[in-house]
């Protein structure tokens, strides 16, 4: 069984890559997963909200976490998302995606509807008591309608099956509050998911699930070290190169109000290393020259 221990580090929320014929590409899968586990990231998230989850099938789903199962490296840990409106697609979900590899599973607040915090506290204990696998809970506070109060997720972490949280905004004080009352160095993983926090959430101890650092997963390494070790200067140094690269979500058309360019233009970024193309799993066409030389451009100013 995986333990906390094992979840602790950078863990990368992947794009799900796609061949020109709107299908799974199995083999940038293969390609993608020896390059996170080369880079030193300690696990990948499959598939993320980075990977268009919400625009795949089931079947899609589960496909694309058996083929990174098949190629993942010993030692390195395969997260699987769960996420879905009702809890019978939840359970269904865990099944899955445990008899397809996964390490650990994640889940998102339910979609479309407003939940109170009993409603959630009830959702998420019921999801854990049936799952297979251990649990991390998925707070999104950018893009869904229900959020997890802190004080809810301190009653969820009793739950023997949730072993930690991903935390995806960019409220520094939120991180500071989880961080004073739920001690993530000790018994529960925090992960900072927003690419913009991952400095902030270093220096607090807290582990990192993001989507940028699969195409500069050396920065957020060094910015998880430094963190540990306190060095507040080269913390910040690092993570004014992430907010530069981060330009990347807003080069495209349409810019960061498109949840389709979100991805594309991370999947733009690893096409350049040769890794994936850069069709989109939604809407599905691919970027063209002169989007790459957009992206390309935005990725030469990092080291600058």
């Amino acid at each position: 069984m995986t333990t906390q221990q094992d979840l602790r580090g950078v863990i990368v929320a992947s794009i799900t890559p796609m061949d020109r014929a709107g299908k799974l590409d199995t083999g940038a899968i293969r390609r993608l997963m020896a390059y996170y586990a080369n880079s030193g990231l300690r696990g990948a998230f499959f598939p993320s909200s980075s990977g268009e989850y919400f625009a795949l099938t089931a079947e899609q789903r589960g496909a694309c976490v058996r083929e990174a199962a098949r190629h993942k490296a010993e030692g390195f840990a395969l997260l699987a998302n769960i996420s879905e409106g009702s809890l019978a697609a939840v359970w269904q979900n865990a099944r899955q995606m445990a008899d397809a590899g996964a390490d650990a599973l994640v889940l998102m607040p339910p979609q479309f509807h407003h939940h109170t915090q009993d409603e959630l506290i009830r959702f998420f204990t019921e999801a854990a008591d049936a799952s297979p696998l251990p649990l991390i809970l998925y707070n999104h506070m950018t893009r869904l309608p229900s959020r997890l109060d802190i004080s809810t997720v301190l009653r969820l972490k009793e739950h023997p099956r949730i072993v930690g949280l991903k935390d995806t905004h960019n409220d520094a004080a939120r991180l500071m509050a989880l961080s004073t009352q739920l001690d993530p160095g000790e018994d529960f993983l925090v992960f900072t998911g927003g690419d913009g926090m991952a400095g902030f959430g270093s220096l607090y101890g807290m582990e990192m699930l993001n989507a940028l650092c699969a195409i500069r997963p050396d920065l957020f390494l060094q910015i998880y070290e430094k963190g540990r070790a306190g060095d507040i200067g080269e913390v910040s140094r690092l993570q004014q190169r992430v907010n530069r690269l981060a330009g990347i979500f807003t080069c495209l058309r349409g810019g960061a109000g498109s949840a389709v360019l979100f991805s594309q233009s991370i999947k733009g970024a690893l096409h350049l290393k040769g890794l994936c193309d850069t069709c989109a799993v939604q809407l599905g066409s691919a970027l063209d020259d002169v989007e790459l030389k957009q992206i390309e451009r935005i990725l030469n100013t990092v080291d600058e």
